[in-house]
């Protein structure tokens, strides 16, 4: 019963599956290991990543406002406006940080694409001042994610003449 039911529900959606013979799966040879303008970028970023931190943030490009948090807090929650949010337009922070993050920082769970700009809040504890400084740190902590999402690391000497040695043997 289970088997007709797989069936008829699969009916309008079969693929088929060829399995290729082993001898003709690496039919074409891999490409030249040679450094191009993506490398370039890459080495850029590597570079422009081990000098950031929270420090480098340029402030006068944040607009920070601050609201009343929610939770838990007793009177304080609705007395004080201690929530920060933190908003930085793209059009004013890009130009500041290597294009190939670009994408990776669009996809983030911080950006707006209606305003086109990150939006960070820091609600957990009861000092503005504290709250802001989680903002800008949750801001280093998404920009250091994208680095390391997107920058490829350094190949060493030794792995770039191994793999040459196996572009050599291969062809």
């Amino acid at each position: 019963m289970l088997r007709a039911w797989f069936a008829r529900r699969n009916l309008g959606t079969q693929s088929t599956y060829h399995r290729v013979p082993v001898e003709h799966r690496y039919l074409s040879s891999p490409a030249a290991p040679s450094e191009g303008p993506l490398d370039e970028e890459h080495r850029e970023a590597r570079t422009w990543l081990a000098r950031f931190n929270v420090n480098t943030i340029p402030k006068n490009t944040c607009e920070v406002t601050f609201s009343r948090s929610s939770g838990p807090g007793g009177q304080n929650v609705n007395k004080v406006n201690s929530k920060a949010t933190l908003r930085i337009h793209t059009k004013d922070f890009f130009h500041m940080i290597p294009k190939i993050l670009h994408p990776e920082i669009e996809g983030s769970r911080y950006y707006a694409a209606n305003s086109k700009s990150l939006v960070i809040q820091g609600d957990t504890s009861r000092n503005r001042n504290a709250n802001i400084q989680e903002c800008y740190k949750k801001l280093h902590t998404t920009i250091v994610a994208a680095g390391r999402a997107t920058v490829r690391g350094e190949t060493s000497p030794a792995q770039v003449e191994k793999v040459k040695n196996l572009y050599v043997n291969f062809s």
